[in-house]
């Protein structure tokens, strides 16, 4: 470990550079790649330069930026002057080693896990929320929480069994929804969906057999809709079905069997916040 003066601009600061991948701070964010630290320490890290940006831009709860001794920190000067962020910089050798990318940028912003309650989906009752059913690809979790923020859906609630939202490939694919997009962790789903029923939710299950959602309308008016996204390769789960007021599909008229499941659900949302009137 050693220490080195870092000019930024006209300001002279001290930082402390960690050169061992053996310092206690290394290993414990390192730790954040498994889901178990991350819920035990309640963080999750944002890596590369736009996603540490928008995580300053909208005040982020930030618990530490950590950058690469080859990184130009000045890029970040205009969002930290104002800001009391704890910074730390790490050889270049260590940082990569805290990456989960090929060709690191060198920045990742640690942040403090946001989740909300399901009480918020009643609290507003009504509005589009994505409910997902053992969704298991980062990919298509990131997606579609990217999707339901760009049609300006209310949020995602995550079933048991899925993939974590803040695992670092998720976090990536949201490009930066994340942040704003509330997450709902749901472990008993016979509980939440017998409350969405005596809330007179719409309960709408994502399948093949049902109703072309271009033809779909809803019977109800201004109350809580929830679309129901199953696993990749198995669908949802049989002890959902039983909830669904309603079964909708994508139709499919070429040769391919099926939609990715973030593909038929952001056709799915745009289609229903369509006809909800809400984009313009």
């Amino acid at each position: 470990m050693g220490v080195e003066l870092i000019r930024r601009k006209e300001r002279l600061i001290v930082d402390e550079i960690i050169t061992s991948s053996n310092n206690p701070t290394i290993k414990q964010l390192k730790s954040l790649h498994k889901k178990k630290y991350r819920d035990m320490y309640s963080l999750y890290f944002a890596e590369g330069l736009k996603l540490a940006k928008e995580a300053l831009a909208i005040n982020y709860p930030i618990h530490t930026l950590v950058y690469s001794k080859d990184f130009p920190i000045e890029d970040l000067e205009l969002d930290l002057k104002n800001r009391s962020v704890q910074t730390i910089c790490v050889e270049s050798n260590v940082f990569k080693q805290l990456s989960d990318l090929e060709t690191p940028q060198g920045i990742m912003a640690i942040l403090r896990k946001k989740t909300s309650s399901p009480d918020v989906i009643f609290q507003q009752g009504r509005g589009l929320w994505v409910v997902l059913d053992r969704i298991q690809d980062p990919g298509n979790m990131g997606t579609i929480i990217r999707t339901i923020d760009a049609a300006g859906g209310k949020g995602v609630v995550v079933l048991k069994g899925c993939v974590d939202p803040f695992n670092p490939k998720t976090v990536r694919a949201t490009m930066g929804s994340i942040f704003r997009v509330p997450i709902v962790d749901i472990q008993n789903s016979n509980d939440f969906f017998e409350r969405l029923t005596g809330n007179k939710a719409d309960i709408l299950i994502s399948s093949m057999e049902g109703t072309n959602v271009f033809n779909w309308h809803s019977s109800k008016v201004d109350t809580i809709k929830a679309l129901v996204i199953g696993n990749e390769s198995q669908g949802i789960n049989s002890e959902i079905r039983k909830f669904a007021t309603d079964t909708v599909s994508v139709p499919i008229v070429g040769g391919a069997e099926s939609l990715n499941a973030s593909v038929a659900a952001g056709i799915m949302i745009y289609e229903m916040m369509r006809k909800e009137g809400t984009l313009g």
